[in-house]
């Protein structure tokens, strides 16, 4: 009986046993968890248990269409690869989800599918027959084998979005990540006239257009003149030439007096934008003709010699504006100096893009540095203008252009842009010999080109040396005195001054490469002191001898250029610093003391600055660097100060004085900013102050705007409306007691209390009691908001 019952469960226990080991599951594995653009999508499909028939599958895709089908599965396997056959065409990038059934069970699979990224730079809006297009094409997808590499398709199109004549479908094989085209412009304007045409480039369905122009070959060369109208017997004159481009070394200036003589000199011009004076005019009242031929182009033009009513007196005069480029809303300063004082009133006026000229107006002259604000109104016709000064019957003029979106004119009054940084540390190193620059990693360690030691220094944040590498020589690790230092996520790039070359480090100071040798042709160099980084992680090297900043890929492989001659009315002869803002725009300082900025294409935009101690002005500046607002900082070297300008490059503040002491400096020459915003100031007396931009201790200072616009305004060179936003913002800080005022409120001003202002600006009434008489007169209703 017990074998009986013990054979009874046996034969259970093995029953059981069959029915675990027929079991059916059913899993699903996508082999990526992103697939790219193009790929095929496949699943590794398992069935254990598997007794044949099929297995069904229903595919969500992310447009929210469905797909569905069959696996066929193989009776003797329980694993197999489905593959769903798909490309880029489809567009259907993003999440998908595969549902799998069999026998009653259900498995579900997630993925992504990577979006196919299409980006199409040209390199300049106006072409003409013999250029050529550089094309660049970038895709997140491509084959790295031209035989198995898909094709972008490269059509062109006019304006109506016909096809082009002449010029047939482009293939350009996407065998890397980024492709570079030179088309020839030739192919499109032997059989299409001038005028607007559109690329459009093709990778599967991604589409991207490019317009552009196709300018007038009878047109390849333009000059355009501007001049004044009238001089006195025997002053110089001068013309103001504009180019569209340089194709020649040389052009020729013709002069025919009013009695017919003609004299013709040649003059060599060094950028688009140049001026030719032409000396001892003759001393014959009348009309005289010019003519300017260059690069078989002509332009003429005339201009009047009037009797002088008294001889002009024997000065000099010169006029520096404080940038080139302007929103509607700004101002505009032109300091004009002038070697001596000969009378005590200045005359300016302006002319508009159309030639309209503005009502005269009259300034005193106090002293031999004189300046004369020009407000810009939000209406005001863009292009180019100019502004006249007539000073003891010597005429100057400057150009100046007006572009782009108005700005915002509340946003003058925010207080805490003028707030002097707070002092937070020093770092002292009695081993420092003449440091010239400085850098910042993500991590806060900080890295200075000690200059003079032919070394890089690297410290935490708390000032404490981590480690020192390099010594004087030529070999790799070795420095000639380098003075420009760069960091990115992994490496130290350092402009190697003395020996003519880009070194590149691992941040623990093992030489990993170099570049660049002696000489003048792209990717060398000859003093290179300044290297930065777009967002793009492409290098810039500025040097002081040279007339382009060339720009570099992160190993050393040269790939383009900024040429001075193309800096129209800033060119350089060299460049000491370079900086980048949140947009790509970079900003370098010149060997003549300008701050140039160009877009993150290269394109010039706008200068700021020339020589001089005022502010806005510099004297050998030699670094730059940006906040997190944009604001820009520039250390001002031989007049002892950092300067800060607003995104636009208006002047906004300026701090030190000559010293060794906190918040003095000698000669301040390497700027770098943490992702604190802490600003970290290298002087050549050998060492670094830290600075806290925002949220220390800073101390609000009174903008230098508020007592140049009331004096502005008393001299009758700015009207009420720019003295009331003076008042309303010491409102606003609480300097005068009085209701609330609103932006657009108008403050009524007496026009006496011009007399006031002049004491004020004069020193002999204090900021105190100006204010408090300003308060007085708006308690008693004098004054009213």
């Amino acid at each position: 009986m017990k074998k009986l019952v013990f054979l009874f469960l046996s034969a259970a226990l093995i029953f059981v046993t069959c029915q675990n080991a027929s079991a059916l599951t059913l899993s699903a594995i996508p082999q990526k968890q992103e697939f790219g653009a193009n790929d095929w999508i496949k699943v590794n499909v398992t069935i254990h248990g598997y007794n044949g028939g099929q297995i069904n599958w229903i595919a969500h895709r992310p447009d929210k269409s469905v797909i569905s089908g069959i696996v066929e599965q193989s009776i003797k396997s329980e694993k197999i690869t489905h593959q769903i056959i798909r490309d880029a065409n489809d567009n259907e990038f993003g999440p998908w989800s595969i549902n799998y059934q069999y026998g009653g069970i259900n498995q579900t699979v997630h993925f992504n599918v990577k979006s196919l990224a299409l980006a199409v730079i040209i390199d300049k809006i106006t072409y003409y027959e013999p250029d050529i297009m550089n094309i660049n094409i970038t895709s997140s997808y491509y084959t790295p084998y031209a035989k198995f590499a898909h094709s972008y398709f490269l059509d062109f199109y006019d304006q109506d979005g016909n096809s082009v004549i002449g010029v047939t479908e482009i293939e350009v094989k996407a065998d890397r990540s980024s492709v570079l085209y030179h088309f020839p412009m030739l192919q499109l304007s032997k059989y299409n006239p001038p005028g607007l045409y559109k690329l459009k480039i093709q990778y599967f369905n991604a589409v991207s257009e490019m317009p552009f122009l196709l300018g007038d070959t009878n047109k390849l060369m333009e000059l355009s003149i501007n001049n004044s109208p009238t001089y006195y017997p025997g002053s110089d004159v001068t013309l103001d030439l504009i180019f569209t481009r340089l194709t020649e070394s040389t052009g020729t200036v013709k002069i025919t007096d009013p009695l017919g003589n003609t004299t013709s000199t040649q003059f060599h011009p060094q950028s688009v934008h140049d001026t030719i004076v032409l000396k001892n005019l003759p001393k014959i009242i009348g009309t005289y003709k010019f003519e300017v031929d260059y690069a078989g182009v002509t332009e003429t033009g005339s201009f009047k010699v009037v009797q002088n009513s008294h001889e002009l007196p024997n000065i000099q005069l010169d006029m520096f504006p404080n940038k080139l480029n302007y929103r509607p809303g700004e101002m505009a300063n032109f300091i004009i100096h002038t070697s001596n004082i000969t009378t005590n009133s200045i005359t300016t006026w302006v002319t508009s893009p159309d030639g309209k000229a503005s009502p005269e107006i009259s300034l005193p002259v106090y002293t031999t540095e004189i300046t004369i604000p020009h407000r810009i109104a939000q209406n005001d016709t863009k292009g180019q203008w100019k502004l006249y000064v007539n000073y003891d019957g010597i005429v100057k003029s400057s150009s100046f252009y007006v572009d782009g979106s108005p700005i915002d004119n509340g946003k003058i009054l925010d207080a805490v842009q003028y707030n002097i940084p707070s002092f937070v540390s020093t770092i002292n190193s009695t081993t420092f010999k003449s440091p010239t620059n400085i850098a910042i990693d993500n991590d806060n360690n900080i890295y200075v080109a000690d200059t003079g030691n032919s070394k890089i220094k690297k410290f935490n944040v708390k000032g404490n040396m981590l480690l020192s590498w390099g010594d004087t020589g030529s070999s790799n690790g070795q420095f000639k005195n380098p003075s420009g230092i760069f960091v990115n996520e992994k490496y130290v790039y350092v402009a190697d001054t003395g020996n003519s070359r880009i070194v590149m480090f691992d941040k623990t100071g093992n030489f990993v490469y170099s570049w660049g040798t002696y000489g003048k042709n792209p990717g060398m160099f000859q003093i290179p002191v300044a290297i930065n980084s777009d967002h793009r992680d492409e290098l810039f090297v500025g040097d002081v001898e040279q007339q382009s900043i060339q720009l570099f890929d992160t190993k050393g492989i040269y790939k383009d250029e900024i040429d001075s001659s193309f800096t129209e009315g800033a060119s350089f002869s060299g460049i000491k610093a370079l900086a980048f803002d949140s947009q790509d725009n970079m900003y370098a300082i010149s060997t003549d003391n300008k701050i140039l900025e160009y877009s993150s294409i290269g394109k010039f935009l706008n200068f700021y600055g020339s020589i001089g101690i005022e502010e806005g002005r510099f004297t050998n500046p030699s670094a730059i660097a940006i906040d997190s607002k944009d604001n820009i900082y520039v250390a001002d070297t031989d007049n002892h100060r950092i300067q800060k300008f607003d995104s636009n490059g208006n002047f906004l503040l300026s701090w030190g004085t000559e010293g060794t002491g906190q918040g003095q400096f000698e000669q301040p020459v390497g700027l770098a900013i943490d992702a604190s915003d802490n600003i970290y100031v290298v002087d050549k007396n050998n060492n670094i102050q830290k600075f806290a931009l925002y949220g220390g201790t800073n101390k609000n200072v009174l903008p230098s705007w508020i007592k140049n616009t009331a004096i502005w305004w008393s001299e009758g060179a700015l009207d009420k409306k720019d003295f009331s936003q003076a008042v309303r913002y010491m409102i606003n800080q609480g300097l005068i007691k009085t209701s609330s005022v609103s932006q657009g409120d108008t403050v009524k001003i007496p026009n006496w209390l011009k007399v006031n202002v002049r004491q004020w600006s004069s020193g002999q009434i204090d900021d105190n009691i100006f204010w408090t008489s300003i308060q007085y007169l708006i308690s008693i209703g004098v004054m009213k908001n």
